[in-house]
């Protein structure tokens, strides 16, 4: 299948559930784990690539880093 742009009404057939959980850290800085399950395919884990993480800036003072495994202290 091929598409140019990826729908709202593409997203909700596409993503069973979305699980939110607490966030960690400081007021400003702080980490939130966010886990996306689809249908069909349950959750993907996103292969890691050598000491770069994706990171997008959403909105204005936000920025958005995904981590694909978690650091422990």
């Amino acid at each position: 299948m091929e598409m140019e742009s990826l729908t709202a009404p593409m997203l909700r057939e596409l993503i069973d559930h979305i699980d939110v959980y607490e966030k960690e850290g400081g007021k400003k800085n702080y980490t939130q784990r966010i886990v996306i399950y689809y249908r069909f395919v349950g959750y993907l884990e996103l292969p890691s690539l050598e000491g770069e993480n994706y990171k997008a800036n959403t909105r204005k003072g936000v920025d958005v880093e995904y981590i694909p495994t978690a650091k422990s202290a």
